[in-house]
């Protein structure tokens, strides 16, 4: 039982850590980030004006990583597991 509690607090720590990180110091050039720019497009649809400071978090990048922390975590499980 300990192992499960150490690979489950392993895994949301490290969920947490990028959801950090994610969120808070990086671009939106980056792959790994959650942010998104918020545009705002004019009348005539041709030309796009985006507010500079406007970024804000994708749901779906986050629950996508979600998901990819939930899998490790449950193949970290069954590794540390078979060798028990």
């Amino acid at each position: 039982m300990n192992r499960l509690v150490g690979v489950c607090l392993f895994t949301f720590l490290g969920f947490l850590v990028w959801f950090y990180f994610a969120a808070n110091h990086s671009t939106v050039d980056d792959w790994w980030t959650v942010k998104t720019i918020g545009e705002i497009t004019s009348n005539n649809q041709s030309i796009k004006v985006i507010s500079p400071v406007y970024f804000a978090i994708s749901p779906i990048k986050v629950l996508i990583g979600l998901a990819i922390f939930i899998l490790l975590g449950a193949l970290l499980y069954f590794i540390v597991m078979k060798r028990k």
